[in-house]
This record gives C-alpha cells, structure tokens and sequence, in this order.
C-alpha cells in the first residue's frame, strides 16, 4: 500500500469519526429535548380537574414516546458503537500496514549531494558505495529505491536527507549493523568530491510520521523524568532509565504513563 493510499484512509477513517461524534451529539440533543418537554408538562400542570387529568394524559403520551424515542435511540447507539469498532479496528490495520511498509526503510542524514536535483538511481548507487564502505554488502539488486527529501524548512542547507527503501529486511538489517562506520568513509570511495564533508553522517529507522511525533514526545519525557535513553530500532522506540536498567518499549502515548506509574510503585 502507497503512502498516498495510507492518507487517503486516514483521511476517510477521520471524517467518519467526526460524523460519528456529530451524530452521538445529535442524540444527546434530542434525549435533552425530551427531558425539557417533559418538565414544561409538568410545570404547566395547574387549573381544574379536567386540566390535572389532561396533564396526566399528556405525561402519559409523553412516556409512551419517550419509551419507543429510547428503543430507537438503544438501536441506533448500537449500531454508531459497531461503527466505533470497525473505526478503531481500520485504524489498527492502516497503521500495521504503514509501519511494514516503513520496516524496509532507512533514514541517512548528512550524505553531500552528488549535484542539484539529484536523480534516484545516483542517489542509490551513493548509498551501495557508502554501505560497502562501511562493511555491508550491498548490491544495488538489495535496494527498491533510494532518493533525497526536501526540508520542511527550505532555508536549511545541509544535505537533503535520503530515504532508502531496501527489498529485503536482511539487507537493511546488514546496513544497520554497520552504520557506525558511515561517518568515517571518505568522500572520494563512494564517489563524491575530495573533502566533502561527512562526518556528520547519521543512518537511522524511518518512523511512520505517528511513530516519528510520538519519538518526539519520548525524549522529551527522558528530559522531563530524568530518564538516561530514548532509541528507536526497528520500528519501536525504547527508553532506558539507567545502564543497568531493562529498556521498556513505548508503542502508544498511554505506555509513558504506565511506565511513570511503575517507576512511582517501584520506588514506594
């Protein structure tokens, strides 16, 4: 499935839950209606005998409604519920798809550009010299594609990023080994201009973009609790609260509270 195609999904999968929310607030407004009719009856309720009992027969209708307006609205909760699930579940499937998609990938920071509007198939033999260089063997057969990224700012001016999509996890898995050693290649063995800059290389995970604001939101809980390590490796993001400490896996927001309310439990 394409990325476009992931959009595409969240995009409907978000307009439903809107119409979904709209529709559980329409019904709230209607049940509140009911109730207010019900207490203008009542507080009208005065006169004679023949107005005591016409009131009566007024609350009575208005019960008999209100019982059949209830049965329907049971119904139709019911079914906005089914809804909810199939929502929830479609969200579930969408991301899994989306984050095997991404476990093919590779981020590399701080690459020189061979030139300007750097073509995909020059920036994927860059990256099979640069990896070889490093120690893995990687022919270009191992890579899908591999091409630049722009910023999101357009007044930065390091390297454009790559993304590299590999066929195999193997492949990438044989890379991420030895992405240490990137930024100690020389420019001139994978073919750029002597004295290139690259140094300042860095191979990481592609994140999905969900995975990639909730990274964001795990180091700035290291910083704000104390914690000594936030990593992401294979798609997962991992804090560690010491070197002696077991790392502890943040799949989702919720993770970061339970992981405080363990480390507060621990320490009471």
């Amino acid at each position: 499935m394409s990325n476009q195609q992931v959009k595409s999904l969240r995009k409907s999968n978000e307009e439903l839950k809107k119409l979904l929310g709209s529709a559980r607030r329409d019904i709230k407004s209607r049940e509140e209606r009911v109730g207010a009719q019900e207490f203008v009856v009542k507080e009208g309720a005065t006169g004679g005998r023949e107005a005591q009992l016409e009131t009566e027969r007024s609350l009575e209708w208005l019960h008999d409604s209100e019982s059949s307006f209830q049965r329907d609205l049971h119904g139709i909760r019911k079914r906005l519920d089914d809804i909810e699930e199939s929502l929830g579940k479609l969200e579930i499937a969408v991301n899994e798809m989306q984050d095997y998609s991404y476990a093919f990938n590779i981020k590399i920071l701080g690459v020189p550009e061979l030139k300007v509007n750097e073509e995909a198939s020059e920036t994927s033999n860059l990256c099979v010299n640069l990896f070889n260089r490093m120690g893995a063997n990687i022919t270009i057969n191992d890579i899908d594609i591999a091409h630049r990224v722009s910023f999101r700012d357009s007044s930065r001016s390091e390297p454009k990023p790559i993304i590299c999509k590999f066929v195999r996890r193997l492949a990438k898995n044989n890379v991420m080994a030895m992405r240490r050693h990137a930024a100690s290649v020389a420019a001139r063995d994978v073919g750029l201009e002597e004295g290139q800059v690259m140094s300042k290389i860095l191979i990481l995970d592609h994140l999905t973009p969900r995975m990639q604001e909730l990274y964001g939101t795990a180091k700035s809980f290291k910083t704000r609790f104390g914690f000594q390590f936030c990593w992401a490796k294979n798609g997962t993001i991992f804090l560690r609260n010491s070197e002696n400490s077991r790392p502890l896996k943040v799949r989702n927001p919720d993770d970061l509270s339970r992981i405080i309310q363990d480390e507060q439990e621990a320490l009471s």
